[in-house]
């Protein structure tokens, strides 16, 4: 309707019903609102009609006290959404009524009532981005000083909420334009990051981030350690979200203080029992070297192989699995570095240690690819052939990656002499391997095999001879 007759005579008809005693008919009204407003635009409004929205949606959003409790957060979210929808429909146009929208923002954020704040924290970052368009950064930086003094907060919905706010700030704003300066903000952080509430945890990760990305060197390496021990708790984070984000923080303080000290403090966490934190270390480890080129982490890292004990030494294989694979064809700089390591690791007895092992082969080789570094992989596929009989799922199906890989980089002609010395073995259990990878190579490069089938010479009845190939060869 709004898209035939115009917005205006729509939000004419809503508007009203924004003030409305019942909370569930307000909350309709936004819902509508803010349907007319993203469909339609608000160009068609005039000034009364603006005053008229901005007025009754603020109203609607104070009011969010006085309903229930059970229907509090989808009333919430439907306000807030039609709040940002028509505050970023009127673009340039809301400048006249930010000053009061941030004061009676301002006002909620001290009030007693837990719900009210988290409402204005919510608000707070759903508007920075259209107080930055309106060259309101004044106001923003009121509102992140406030935001700011109330990093205290008790509930830890609240205080989500309000690490939400000043990320949008510092992503609107910019750091060097930050008040309070990050300084001073990122130690505040640092003890915020040991809170186990989720929705605490990603959002100072979050603004962890913002900061060592765009402005490393405004904080001392000091306190970027003090984050780097407390970012190592949120490794065995239940959800998937929050441990990618401390691994991707871990790469921005690497890149702010140098890999040394952050790569000390991942080694020595590859000693812990717990799976999911070794693999989290190992991914962190090879988001490091990616920040700061491989050759300041190699070293360390193979040196940490010697460490007679299992649980290290397969992280820092795993962390080679993960290197080799961000790097890309950087890698060929550090391949016969690593071929020694790689070599050991093939000829392990723990069945883990060469399924990793195998893994590296299949990114290195990936990477390497046309890039003259045959010698080295062919050595290596020595070692990994005798692993084609695993009969462990996870493993056997890692060594035929990894030969998938060597035949990307070396030619199937040379998987193709290795795989021919067993087609027809005695054995079915033998036979059956060698098939397998055979019909592998028929999928992936069944052209390039024809000119290295065997030569089999002609019978009386059937010709054998391939004289068009001859003559080309």
């Amino acid at each position: 309707m709004a898209l035939r007759v115009g917005a205006a005579a729509v939000v004419a008809r809503l508007v009203p019903l924004l003030k409305d005693d019942a909370a569930d008919l307000r909350a309709m009204a936004a819902q509508g609102l803010a349907r007319v407003l993203r469909a339609a635009g608000a160009a068609d409004l005039d000034a009364r009609q603006e005053e008229l929205v901005v007025d009754a949606i603020l109203y609607a959003f104070q009011e969010q006290q006085q309903q229930d409790a059970q229907d509090a957060s989808s009333h919430a979210a439907v306000l807030l959404d039609a709040f940002g929808t028509a505050i970023d429909a009127l673009g340039a146009r809301a400048a006249p009524y930010l000053q009061q929208i941030a004061s009676a923002l301002l006002w909620r954020l001290n009030n007693p009532s837990p719900a009210v704040r988290q409402h204005a924290a919510d608000l707070a970052a759903r508007l920075a981005s259209a107080m930055h368009t309106c060259h309101h950064d004044d106001l923003l930086a009121r509102v992140s000083l406030v935001l700011f003094e109330y990093l205290g907060e008790e509930y830890p919905d609240v205080l989500g909420s309000i690490l939400a706010a000043l990320g949008a700030v510092v992503g609107v704003i910019g750091v060097d334009a930050m008040q309070p300066p990050v300084a001073d903000l990122l130690p505040r952080l640092a003890p915020i990051l040991k809170n186990r509430h989720e929705k605490v945890q990603e959002a100072c990760l979050d603004v962890v981030g913002r900061i060592a990305d765009r402005a490393p060197g405004h904080v001392s390496p000091r306190e970027w350690m003090r984050c780097c021990f407390a970012l190592l708790d949120l490794l065995r984070a239940p959800r998937k979200a929050i441990r990618r984000a401390a691994v991707s923080t871990f790469g921005y303080i690497a890149r702010a203080i140098g890999p040394q000290d952050v790569l000390a403090t991942l080694l020595s966490n590859l000693k812990v029992q717990e799976r999911q934190n070794r693999v989290c270390t190992t991914v962190a480890i090879a988001i490091v070297a990616e920040s700061c080129a491989p050759f300041t982490v190699l070293p360390a890292l193979m040196n940490e192989y010697r460490v007679p004990e299992l649980n290290v030494q397969n992280g820092v294989v795993k962390s080679l699995a993960f290197l080799f694979e961000y790097i890309g064809p950087v890698a060929r700089d550090y391949v016969y570095a690593v071929t020694p390591l790689l070599q050991d690791a093939l000829t392990d007895r723990d069945l883990v240690h060469r399924q990793q092992a195998a893994a590296v082969i299949r990114h290195l080789a990936l990477a390497v690819a046309g890039l003259n570094n045959e010698e080295p992989l062919l050595h290596l596929l020595n070692f990994l052939w005798p692993n084609i009989f695993e009969t462990s799922p996870h493993s056997i199906c890692a060594v035929l990656e990894a030969i998938e890989s060597c035949r990307v980089c070396l030619g199937p002609a040379r998987i193709m002499q290795y795989a021919l010395q067993g087609l027809f073995h005695p054995a079915r259990k033998v036979r059956d391997v060698y098939w397998r990878i055979y019909n592998m190579m028929v999928v992936g490069a069944h052209p390039a095999l024809v000119a290295y089938y065997p030569r089999i010479e002609d019978e009386p009845h059937h010709t054998y001879r391939r004289y068009d190939l001859e003559y080309m060869l």
